[in-house]
């Protein structure tokens, strides 16, 4: 099947969330030192924040909010334990993908600048008309560097005098 880097991810603490009270926060150790696979990692995942030196990545899964050490990693926002132990599975097998294909990926060890409300607000139609379900144009690009919602929820942005926007819009966030 090939290499493994990392064997497994077991949560250690289980915190209230700070930034929002009906989810939790996860503290968990990691079997192995992941740091070798984090500049692919980086590389696959376009709005993580990534330093090497300190060996720190940083990234959001849908509205969860991850960051890996060589070790160690902590959640804030997962809907609850087993929400957790799902997102964690699903990282162990990115990171091990990640390390297998290394040959195949070439390695980012660049930081990027964090994408900003204000950045993806610019690139909306910011006609405030709730046909996506947020009231203003503003709480929409919120939601959307939440991953909580898709470029596809703005019918507006959907018409040909907002293509440019989008494409835009589709490049900054990476999807």
């Amino acid at each position: 099947m090939g290499e493994e880097l990392l064997r497994g991810i077991e949560i250690t603490h289980i915190l209230d969330c700070i930034a929002d009270p009906t989810k939790i926060r996860v503290v968990a150790e990691l079997t192995d030192d992941v740091s070798p696979a984090m500049p692919y990692l980086n590389a696959l995942l376009k709005n993580a924040g990534y330093s090497h030196e300190a060996k720190i990545l940083h990234f959001n899964v849908a509205h969860r909010m991850i960051t890996l050490y060589p070790r160690v990693l902590t959640m804030a926002k997962a809907d609850d334990e087993a929400d957790a132990h799902r997102v964690m599975a699903w990282l162990r097998d990115l990171i091990n993908d990640a390390y297998r294909r290394r040959q195949e990926i070439e390695p980012s060890y660049e930081m990027r600048p964090a994408v900003r409300p204000l950045d993806v607000y610019c690139l909306l139609p910011r006609e405030n008309c709730k046909r996506c379900g947020e009231a203003t144009c503003m709480a929409f690009a919120f939601r959307l560097l939440q991953g909580r919602g898709t470029i596809d929820e703005c019918r507006t942005l959907g018409e040909e005098r907002f293509s440019r926007y989008r494409q835009a819009l589709t490049a900054l966030l990476g999807v």
